[in-house]
């Protein structure tokens, strides 16, 4: 009875993880294609671009 519980439960829990990294992937796409389409219509509005404050380029000196 215990090794098909554990089954089971080992089943039950491979398929969270599937589901889990199924909805990481889906994530990650849709946050892609939103910065595509963002990325668009910031070269298509032709707004000036100014240079970022040195402030708020804090991450390039961290890497």
């Amino acid at each position: 009875m215990s090794g098909e519980f554990l089954e089971l439960y080992r089943q039950h829990e491979s398929d969270n993880i599937a589901m889990s990294v199924q909805l990481n992937r889906w994530s990650l796409a849709m946050i892609e294609q939103m910065i595509r389409e963002l990325e668009k219509k910031l070269l298509a509005s032709n707004l000036p671009v100014d240079e970022v404050p040195k402030f708020e380029r804090w991450w390039a000196e961290v890497l």
